[in-house]
């Protein structure tokens, strides 16, 4: 690529998948503990059935982590606000990202503080709602700014470069960069607004979302397809003296559409169904991997747990009120979601992030090759979210006891 071309790209999904008839397929049942995979109509359908680790060879993560940094009242670029992403960098240092300080911060392999670059404002090298960053060539840094809608691109030593509008944007929605990848292409999705009244009290909807892939330069987006977005719902609605108030907010064990993006191609789940789908950046479907999980059931329990947790975590009255219309007054789903989250780790493989039911105190991510054959599960401890796996350690934000925000790194141990 050519110094100061952009190469971008957004994704969109969500339909024809029962374009993948049986017809013509051919069929390879495989053998225990390996996948069974077949190809409809030009389409990968991958049906697992068993891990491929051994239980001597699963991975794991490492119990405490080689690097943390993150305090309540220490050095000011040790105190983080709102982490939004990470990459680690060539060097063994890594950048993390700041939704609440509007800032990028470079620490060193040993966690030395090297520089901070941004701050609040509408200017160039200036946030307003940072949430996306990826490392690139020679370490160079793309960012995301969704409040803005643009795409920044910094040097290795933090200084600002250049900056360009997200591509293939129209009126009438809201795009959201999933993914930039390293070559400065974009994944995003785009909330389609819905017309029409608005929505009746304690109506589950789920608009359109469609990911799209954009190409710096280029007006149009390509479209990977439609996909149900968030599961919301309308909570409160009261007439003020500015206009109307509308309260909305997640129903029980809410669905959600995931996405997870390399150079190769994009992964897509809608939770409410045991599978993720593959499409190559030109928007053509090119596998369908089964997820081999078993459904969990929705109940009394489960529901008084979650009635629980969000009781304690309320801070007055209104918000109270309604955890308690959420979960007694909402309809509940017979079973939780399949998933919550896909990330693709550095060499290709795909982690997919099980439901994390309420009481649970760990989170499982089951691991899944480029081809979607299910290696295992990796457990992670409560609180502890990826913004990067590499080959061998995970890049992290942790929350502890108190909600102070640290970055860990910890070994991704393979026997």
């Amino acid at each position: 690529m050519k110094a100061g071309t952009w190469t971008a790209l957004v994704v969109m999904a969500w339909s024809g998948i029962a374009a993948c008839g049986d017809g013509g397929s051919t069929v390879d049942e495989g053998v225990a503990g390996e996948p069974g995979v077949r190809d409809s109509a030009g389409v990968r359908i991958v049906e697992n059935r068993a891990a491929a680790w051994p239980v001597d060879a699963a991975w794991r993560l490492a119990d405490s982590p080689r690097l943390d940094i993150g305090s309540l009242d220490g050095p000011e670029a040790t105190q983080f606000f709102q982490i939004s992403d990470g990459a680690s960098l060539s060097d063994g240092g890594f950048v993390v990202s700041g939704f609440g300080s509007h800032d990028l911060r470079r620490f060193d392999s040993d966690g030395g503080h090297v520089w901070t670059a941004g701050r609040e404002g509408d200017g160039p090298g200036e946030f307003r709602g940072l949430m996306t960053m990826a490392a690139g060539p020679g370490d160079t840094l793309l960012t995301y700014d969704f409040r803005q809608r643009r795409i920044s691109r910094w040097a290795p030593d933090g200084t600002f470069v250049d900056a360009r509008a997200l591509e293939g944007v129209e009126e009438g929605g809201f795009p959201f960069v999933q993914t930039l990848l390293p070559d400065g292409r974009g994944v995003y999705s785009f909330l389609h607004f819905p017309a029409g009244d608005l929505p009746p009290i304690g109506e589950v909807r789920r608009d359109r979302l469609e990911i799209r892939v954009a190409t710096p330069g280029d007006t149009a987006a390509v479209s990977l397809g439609e996909f149900p977005g968030t599961e919301r719902v309308t909570m409160r609605q009261s007439e003020t003296s500015s206009g109307m108030r509308m309260i909305t907010g997640s129903p029980p064990f809410a669905r959600v559409t995931a996405t997870a993006a390399d150079p190769a191609g994009v992964w897509i789940g809608n939770s409410d169904l045991p599978r993720v789908l593959r499409y190559d950046l030109e928007g053509k479907l090119v596998a369908i991997v089964q997820l081999p999980f078993e459904p969990v059931t929705v109940t009394p329990d489960l529901v008084a747990r979650a009635l629980a947790e969000q009781l304690d975590e309320a801070e007055d009255d209104e918000e109270r009120d309604l955890a308690r219309q959420r979960w007694e007054e909402l309809p509940l789903p017979e079973s939780l979601p399949w998933f919550e989250e896909l990330v693709v780790d550095r060499i290709g493989n795909l982690w997919v992030r099980a439901y994390q039911a309420p009481g649970d105190e760990s989170r499982t991510w089951h691991v899944f090759t480029a081809g979607g054959s299910w290696l295992g599960a990796v457990e992670f401890p409560d609180r502890l979210s990826p913004l990067e796996i590499g080959d061998d350690f995970v890049l992290a934000r942790f929350g502890d006891e108190l909600d102070v925000e640290h970055v860990q790194i910890r070994e991704l141990i393979k026997p």
